[in-house]
């Protein structure tokens, strides 16, 4: 049977691990039906709270999670990093990797419409921006700079089919991350603060990525502790990496 690697990175995720390896393995059957195993792979990035315990003892309870943790922190870039190595070194040709956030604000539940999109593309997009999407537990001002940053990227990415750039909850075929790191070799991704979810993006539409979208429930109200985004430094090195990446071949 094919696979679906769900990888989690982490930092400082103790209030919030434990509840999204549940949520996956609640979908564990429903994704046996559809031709899939499923693998949980939660990456710690040197947390100096419990996730890692946290993750550890998801791992006793469940048969289907292997922790990965980093030796030095290496922020969200080195997680995605992270993930795709493990998944070129550990999957196959028909085999699926999801990213999401490791906050519990992504639902699992989602993949089952994403996979449905995933037909003749090889990214689906849990994207805010979909008509029967939604957004609970954001302040309206980190709502209305999304929107603006969705139209600004747009206007200077031009990526096909995409509204969504910075969300990051996705779901990947094996051979586009495989064509991804043929181009750009080891560790693709270079951008260290939150809009390497944008390079990601754009780095696979420049190696032929073909993308959809499909509307899910952003729920910030299940996320427990403190956002770890520093909103203005965050919208102003997106800015100016879509900028950089325009210039990208």
């Amino acid at each position: 049977m094919n696979k679906i690697f769900a990888m989690l990175p982490c930092y400082n995720e103790e209030l919030n691990i434990k509840a999204l390896i549940d949520e996956w393995n609640k979908q564990k059957d429903l994704l046996s039906e559809s031709g899939f195993d499923l693998v949980i792979v939660p990456i710690n990035d040197c947390s100096t709270d419990n996730t890692l315990q946290v993750m550890k003892s998801s791992a006793d309870q469940y048969d289907n999670i292997t922790v990965v943790e980093h030796e030095v922190n290496k922020g969200l870039c080195g997680g995605l990093n992270t993930s795709i190595a493990y998944f070129l070194e550990n999957g196959s040709e028909n085999d699926l990797m999801v990213l999401m956030d490791g906050d519990n604000t992504h639902d699992p539940e989602y993949i089952h419409p994403m996979l449905e999109k995933l037909d003749g593309k090889d990214c689906v997009i849990a994207s805010r921006y979909c008509a029967e999407s939604g957004v609970v537990g954001v302040a309206r001002h980190r709502e209305f700079m999304s929107d603006m940053a969705k139209h600004y990227y747009s206007m200077i990415l031009k990526v096909p089919n995409v509204k969504d750039y910075t969300c990051g909850y996705r779901v990947y075929r094996y051979p586009v991350i495989k064509k991804l790191v043929e181009k750009f070799g080891q560790d693709p991704i270079k951008e260290t603060s939150f809009a390497c979810m944008m390079e990601f993006l754009y780095r696979l539409h420049l190696v032929g990525a073909r993308f959809d979208e499909t509307g899910f429930k952003l729920r910030y109200d299940f996320k427990q502790g403190a956002s770890k985004m520093r909103v203005l430094k965050t919208m102003q090195r997106s800015l100016t990496t879509a900028l950089k990446l325009r210039k990208l071949k």
